[in-house]
């Protein structure tokens, strides 16, 4: 992949590294307040009360962490914006398996994550909106599924990076790390979900207040970038299986670079 591309790539990962960097950075001011969206949030609406409302923010953030570190898995849905980039998701992730898309520029990319290898599939018109390249990378597997290996040092396309959407784990640690001057904002209702809110002026965090303190939504309303990204479905299952007539992606790019052909499919 070229550097323009690489750069694309780069600033559509930095859009969700920004909201699911914790409250710190999720770009939202302090008195703003998550709205609701047409997608349920958790199956824990008529639960009983889990106490977390009561609590610190500093201990929210602890049981929201340790709720969101023991569930099987999540899918995360919404879009944010910073620095003109725009990123759309709607992934179902879990601790070693993916599935869904990623929008970039009005385009999907379809993502899988299947153990350590990543199964992706875009258009031509996908490929065209992310750099010089475009067009070239795109008439090599515009509509074709693709695989990458997770290890980054494995990987040539740096493509690789798109792993980090996946990573269930690695996100939410990040989200609900210990921030300073973060604050009860109060009880409110995400999606008709009890919550608490919590801000540290810069972003808003709703957590779960009855069945498990899962985190549910955070929103960015502010010139740090904007946007919410809903949590929901927690503990549903990750559907994901590696398709039928993969290319490898390695393959093709070192033909084309060398002038050669491939069709580099792997089953």
């Amino acid at each position: 992949m070229d550097h323009t591309m690489k750069r694309r790539f780069g600033a559509a990962l930095a859009v969700l590294t920004l909201t699911a960097g914790g409250l710190a950075v999720a770009g939202c001011g302090g008195d703003s307040t998550p709205t609701a969206s047409s997608t349920p949030a958790t199956a824990t609406t008529a639960a009983a009360d889990n106490g977390v409302g009561a609590l610190t923010a500093t201990e929210i953030l602890k049981k929201a962490a340790d709720a969101a570190a023991k569930a099987d898995s999540v899918t995360i849905k919404g879009e944010v914006t910073q620095g003109g980039e725009t990123v759309g998701l709607n992934l179902a992730v879990a601790r070693d398996a993916a599935d869904g898309t990623i929008t970039i520029k009005g385009a999907d990319v379809q993502l899988r994550l299947v153990g350590d290898t990543i199964f992706m599939k875009g258009s031509k018109e996908m490929w065209s909106a992310l750099g010089s390249q475009g067009d070239a990378v795109s008439s090599l597997v515009a509509d074709k599924w693709f695989s990458v290996p997770l290890d980054s040092t494995k990987d040539a396309s740096g493509l690789s990076s798109f792993g980090q959407f996946a990573n269930k784990d690695g996100l939410f640690q990040s989200l609900l790390s210990t921030k300073k001057n973060v604050t009860v904002k109060g009880a409110s209702k995400v999606n008709g979900q009890p919550v608490v809110l919590l801000s540290s002026g810069n972003g808003t965090l709703a957590v779960a207040t009855t069945g498990e303190p899962y985190p549910i939504q955070v929103k960015g309303n502010g010139t740090d970038g904007t946007g919410t990204m809903d949590f929901i479905n927690w503990n549903g299952p990750v559907n994901a299986v590696k398709p039928a007539g993969v290319v490898d992606l390695g393959a093709l790019m070192s033909a084309a670079g060398s002038g050669g052909t491939s069709t580099g499919s792997t089953n």
